[in-house]
């Protein structure tokens, strides 16, 4: 009735859409950092899209199955496998008691995302089940993962969940999954699109002018609070600034240094630096897969084009689960 970590990586833990609406009273958010990955592994295994995953990081998680269990893998490009099955990204498996779950190749891997059918038990607050590290509460005891955890499923298994296990019995995969060209849209390319904001007006035009010709690079620097990128520094003006500032996921502030700070999920809900605009909300998800290394490139836009491209990637979005969902229909006929 569980799974057991045999080796927690670098670092893993429980995730689902974060905990929206608490920040005023000094909540983080959190949640997982790709959310449409999240989204994308819970509907190929059948799950309400809110479910709980487990979010792993550039160094993945090896995994033991005490029982059967359906799972998909969804995030960044990988290589996996079992004893006797090679795993692959968005596509539906039938784990067997006693596999063990290992990854034989991450480099290019942000961060991967481990649905199970019906959930794992997990510690909820304020409505969410994803780990809250700075109040050690939520997903499993309100920290990562340990090697040697043992973590409960569910087994709240719905119709469609009984059928896949009958399914997949013989061949415990799906001859059907979602192509990674298919989700190029979202994640191929370097380009990071910015709004502008209030706090925009505290750096000159050749200051934004070098932001966004210059290209910058991830750093080791990067968690799950924020990422710091490195290139071209880019000059503030820190005269008459408020101490405090509100801040979100996405806004990208500048330290003293010119080194531009990218805020991330667990982001504290005030900060003190010059504010150079705010990463508009669909690259955020691509954002969450960009390992140290990786290249940016930012680029201002209006809000009516953001606007405009957050339909478009809607749109896209609603596809690629009208997708699945019709692939699950035709699955629950055979």
């Amino acid at each position: 009735m569980s799974i057991i970590i045999e080796d927690s990586g670098l670092f893993s833990s429980f995730q689902d859409f974060g905990r929206q609406g608490y920040e005023h009273n000094g909540v983080i958010p959190g949640g997982a950092m790709d959310v449409l990955a999240h989204e994308i592994a819970n509907r190929l295994v059948a799950n309400d899209k809110n479910e709980a995953t487990l979010e792993m990081t550039h160094k993945m998680a090896r995994i033991r199955f005490t029982e059967p269990t359906l799972i998909a893998l969804s995030g960044g490009s990988f290589k996996a496998r079992t004893q006797t099955m090679t795993i692959l990204p968005n596509k539906l498996y039938l784990m067997e008691k006693g596999d063990v779950l290992r990854f034989t190749e991450t480099s290019r891997t942000g961060r991967v995302y481990l649905a199970v059918a019906g959930g794992f038990e997990l510690e909820e607050w304020l409505g969410s089940n994803s780990t809250d590290f700075k109040a050690k509460i939520g997903g499993f005891h309100g920290r990562k993962l340990r090697k040697g955890d043992e973590i409960n499923m569910k087994r709240d298994y719905n119709e469609r969940h009984e059928k896949l296990f009958e399914n997949l019995e013989e061949t415990h995969q799906t001859d059907w999954g979602i192509d990674g060209y298919a989700l190029s849209f979202n994640y191929m390319s370097d380009v990071i699109h910015v709004i502008k904001s209030k706090g925009t007006e505290d750096f000159d035009s050749e200051a934004l002018e070098q932001f966004t010709l210059n290209e910058y690079k991830v750093t080791s620097k990067a968690n799950r609070i924020g990422m710091l990128v490195e290139g071209t520094p880019v000059k503030a003006y820190y005269d008459d600034m408020p101490a405090h500032q509100s801040v979100k996921w996405g806004t990208i502030q500048v330290k003293r240094d010119g080194t531009p700070i990218i805020l991330l999920n667990d982001h504290y809900t005030l900060g003190s630096y010059p504010q150079i605009g705010t990463i508009a909300s669909y690259h955020l998800t691509k954002l969450g897969q960009k390992a140290q290394g990786s290249k940016l490139k930012f680029q201002f836009i209006d809000i009516e084009r953001a606007e405009n491209n957050l339909v478009k990637y809607n749109n896209w979005m609603n596809q690629l689960f009208h997708g699945i969902e019709y692939r699950m229909q035709l699955e629950m006929l055979k």
